[in-house]
């Protein structure tokens, strides 16, 4: 019973030990990442930014926005309120015939093609 109880704290701690890896390998990923994005936003011009995520828009237009007929000029760029920030990218924009909402396409800066998306529910008073 004891040589069990042993093989099984070992199990254990080899487990914690392998988990305790993993988060350390995902944080020192995530750091450099940031450091990279931070690297790159000084070089990121609007129009880049725009590009990438209007291409993203019309490779995932089915299964993002459930619109498979989606073309270039459906979406509309909010082109003043297109930001760079410090790390990453904010592209405002709304899509012709979806009157209740606003999107938001937001990346890193050094890589503009991992577009994620956020919605705006828009109020009409």
């Amino acid at each position: 019973m004891s040589r069990f109880l042993k093989g099984v704290g070992l199990g254990m701690a080899g487990i914690v030990l392998l988990l305790c890896g993993l988060i350390a390998l995902y944080y020192f990923e995530s750091k450099a990442a940031l450091r990279a994005d931070i690297k790159a936003c000084p070089t990121v011009t609007a129009g880049q930014a725009t590009d990438a995520v209007i291409q993203n828009i019309l490779g995932n237009r089915e299964r993002v926005f459930s619109k498979p007929q989606l073309e270039r000029r459906d979406i509309v760029i909010e082109e003043l309120n297109v930001q760079i920030g410090y790390s990453g990218t904010l592209v405002p924009f709304r899509i012709n015939g979806v009157d209740d909402r606003r999107f938001f396409g937001m990346s890193g800066c050094a890589s503009l093609d991992t577009v994620e998306y956020a919605t705006e529910f828009l109020t009409q008073q």
